[in-house]
């Protein structure tokens, strides 16, 4: 599910609505206007445009407001020099809400990461990130605090700061096959970079929850009423067959890879480029497991896209000039990853850590189980892909 900017504009989706009916008639010739307000409403978890157009305005009358103090801390810990401005609302994320800050050095973006992101784990990233910009790829530049870190707690919370650069909006779904194939040679960029890691996979991308724990998590939904329990009940037959798929791995496969680079963590930069703006989720992958991941992310959502999976592969041909050969356990990171994404939103809807994260998680759950990744829809793609 897309995230609304803090303070988003009608101009704003009316621009994001005519890319998305461009990228529609990609593949249904036919398609109107009225088709890519309704998909893109639903992509923002809302019934209909009509409903999208009214959360715009609320958000007008209700702009979050910065914690007291929070910008001056930030820029203290991180030197970013004196404040100059009230902190301003980006957007808020799975990780919590990101926050524009000007100081008498420049403007800064300042993000909310998870707890078990450390300064370790994000120096993984960066090295990463250092070395793809060194062959072209667009990414943020980071900031570290006068201690040397990249990640900073303030006022209870883990951070991190960039500097601030304009980029646009993150890519429309269906994906655009211009964008498919730019994110394919993004992946390709990053692969033929081969740097080796011989850590163990992360266990979010190899660790099932069991039967047990879906069946409990059914009841509680139950309990609590959710409008969407029934859904969940329908689709537990599906859950269980995606648990069946297991990784295939040769050790020495293992690169360092992105392990993350979902819609949500691309803008479209200056002349169309893409821009990578999140590495913190850096890890070991096969390039075979992580092109698993990446197609699920890219080329099934909100349905599957063969013509765009086809696209993603030529540009990472362009990029590398070498295509592994995908089977059904090339995916078993891709779906166990969206087993365990799905399974901790119901649980955060059902027990919310702030309404900011109620509203997105009682949203998000419903697209999720609506539009659950299937062993038809994998094999289309091998399909679409394999040469």
């Amino acid at each position: 599910m897309r995230f609304l900017p803090d303070k988003p504009s009608l101009g704003f989706l009316r621009k994001e609505a005519k890319d998305l009916l461009a990228a529609l008639r990609e593949s249904s010739p036919a398609a109107s206007l009225t088709d890519a307000q309704r998909a893109l409403a639903a992509e923002y978890g809302m019934r209909d445009w009509a409903e999208l157009k009214s959360e715009v305005e609320r958000r007008a009358n209700a702009v979050p407001v910065a914690p007291a103090g929070l910008a001056e801390a930030l820029a203290s810990t991180f030197d970013l020099g004196a404040v100059t401005g009230t902190a301003s609302p980006v957007s808020f994320t799975p990780m919590g809400r990101c926050w524009s800050l000007v100081t008498d050095r420049g403007r800064w973006l300042a993000v909310t990461v998870f707890d078990w992101i450390t300064n370790e784990q994000a120096e993984l990233g960066a090295r990463l990130r250092d070395a793809a910009v060194a062959v072209g790829v667009a990414a943020p530049t980071p900031v570290r605090s006068p201690r040397g870190c990249l990640i900073e707690t303030v006022q209870d919370q883990n951070w991190r700061v960039h500097e601030w650069i304009e980029v646009g909006p993150s890519p429309v779904l269906p994906t655009p096959l211009a964008v498919a194939r730019g994110v394919g040679t993004a992946y390709g960029k990053l692969h033929a970079l081969a740097i080796p890691s011989e850590l163990p996979i992360n266990w979010y991308l190899t660790t099932h929850k069991s039967d047990a724990d879906w069946t409990d998590l059914l009841a509680r939904a139950r309990s609590a009423q959710k409008p969407w329990a029934d859904q969940l009940a329908q689709t537990l037959p599906v859950l269980t067959d995606l648990r069946r798929i297991e990784p295939n791995v040769d050790p020495t496969d293992l690169i360092l890879c992105n392990s993350n680079v979902i819609p949500e963590h691309v803008r479209i930069g200056h002349h169309d480029h893409l821009v990578i703006t999140e590495w913190d989720f850096a890890g070991p992958l096969t390039p075979a497991l992580e092109i698993g991941m990446a197609l699920c992310q890219w080329t099934l959502r909100p349905t599957s896209n063969p013509q765009a999976a086809t696209a993603f592969r030529d540009g990472y041909l362009e990029a590398t000039g070498t295509w592994p050969t995908l089977n059904l356990s090339s995916f078993a990171c891709a779906t166990t990853a969206w087993l365990n994404w799905t399974y901790n939103t119901i649980c955060e809807s059902l027990d919310p850590a702030d309404p900011d994260q109620a509203d997105a998680t009682d949203r998000g759950v419903p697209d999720l189980l609506a539009h659950p990744i299937t062993r038809e829809s994998l094999e289309l793609l091998l399909t679409a892909t394999n040469i």
